[in-house]
């Protein structure tokens, strides 16, 4: 099998995260994505650092590695003529373009949508910067948290009067996934029309965009959404929440959603006694002593592991999960493995041989993607592309080659 866009070829400009996590999601799909950096400044993530003692992390794919999956890599100088040159070449013969820099980079190296149409008429571009192309924030830098801060997301985070929560990067993914579907959209407009178009993303709207529900409060009801810790705003569970177990830092996340669940849960933790306490006889009355009854359901879980309790609840069809790290899902966690999630692939670094890494998230009965290869080293695949693709001749290579254009 192979995957559902095995016909698509994408120049990718991306770089750091937002970017390069949807043209992975894309290249997983079996796109043809082909990464443009430049030798003298490449990808950051290339060349992170120990946090511990500020040296070069002595494996510092780790991160590359993971967003920059199925790639091929092409080192070019886009302010050198002929560099700019065989980039337009390359865009000629791709589908998409994709970039995450400010507003305006690429239209100060001659490569603005415009350019981009000269060399391909329906091509299909994708930018994902921080705040957009226009308005008074196109300039700003945005990386990691700070579309999650911008869009109420960190505000949200934690408990109420206390620090707000920086949760992971989430934003930047968040932005990747919803470019991936832009482009997925945007090439099924081209097949039925055979038009291209320029599709402007930006993080601030991906990450803000996830927000409904606190907008939906405030318009509705003209309140200010605040901080709710352990519990979703305004949620219509009895319980709800994650919930300390036996052992160092295991927890079981538990939602009790109907009012026919609620019965059924307190049979499975042993507790019909709550059934008849006047705190929690309706719903209203449990989401009133929330606290209390989060210190009733802690008993049960505090006497038993986080597995036993997700089997338990689970066995009489209670929603409930082990709270899993790291080692839980790459070692442990059965569903994963029979789904086959977790795949070895080869890295061309041959110090490093194999890297374990997470597989396509869905499975195609008939155009399944895959981990063809792990991220590619700094111009692994210049000679590949110039040669097969653009068809440069080995001689023409040679004089770019000493003139700097692949510097």
């Amino acid at each position: 099998m192979s995957g559902p866009l095995t016909e698509i070829r994408i120049t990718d400009f991306t770089w750091v995260l937002a970017g390069p996590f949807c043209t992975r999601t894309l290249a997983d799909m079996g796109a043809e994505v082909i990464k443009i950096e430049a030798r003298n400044r490449p990808d950051p993530h290339r060349n992170y650092v120990n946090r511990t003692n500020d040296q070069p992390d002595p494996f510092p794919y780790g991160a590359f590695d993971n967003f920059n999956r199925n790639k091929l890599s092409l080192t070019i100088n886009a302010r050198d003529p002929e560099g700019l040159g065989l980039i337009k070449d390359l865009i000629s013969v791709s589908d998409v373009v994709t970039e995450n820099f400010r507003g305006g980079v690429l239209k100060r190296w001659g490569l603005a949508f415009e350019d981009m149409r000269e060399a391909r008429p329906d091509i299909i571009g994708l930018s994902m910067s921080g705040f957009g192309q226009t308005g008074p924030y196109k300039d700003y830098a945005s990386h990691f948290h700070i579309p999650q801060a911008m869009s109420g997301y960190t505000y949200l985070s934690g408990y109420e009067n206390d620090v707000p929560v920086v949760a992971g990067s989430w934003g930047d993914t968040t932005t990747g996934l919803q470019g991936a579907a832009a482009i997925c959209m945007a090439l099924e407009h081209r097949s039925e029309t055979g038009e291209g178009q320029y599709i402007d993303g930006t993080q601030l709207t991906s990450t803000t965009h996830v927000m409904g529900s606190a907008f939906l409060e405030y318009t509705a009801n003209g309140a200010e959404p605040q901080p709710n810790g352990n519990r979703l705003p305004h949620t219509s569970a009895s319980v709800e929440g994650a919930f300390p177990c036996q052992g160092d830092e295991r927890w079981v996340a538990i939602r009790v959603y109907t009012e026919e669940e609620w019965p059924v849960f307190c049979s499975a933790i042993e507790r019909r006694d709550l059934l008849e306490d006047p705190r929690f006889a309706l719903l209203s009355d449990r989401q009133e002593n929330w606290r209390e009854l989060e210190q009733e359901v802690k008993r049960w879980t505090k006497e038993r592991s986080a597995e036993d309790a997700m089997a338990a609840l689970q066995a009489v069809r209670i929603e409930a999960a082990v709270v899993e790290n790291v080692v839980d899902m790459m070692v442990h966690d059965e569903q994963l493995k029979h789904r086959g999630y977790f795949v070895d692939a080869w890295h061309p670094d041959r110090s490093i041989g194999t890297l374990r890494t997470e597989g396509p998230v869905a499975k195609f009965s008939e155009t399944q993607g895959e981990i063809r290869r792990t991220a590619p080293l700094i111009g692994e695949h210049n000679e590949y592309i110039l040669g097969e693709i653009l068809g440069v001749s080995t001689k023409r290579m040679q004089k770019l080659q000493d003139a700097g254009v692949f510097f």
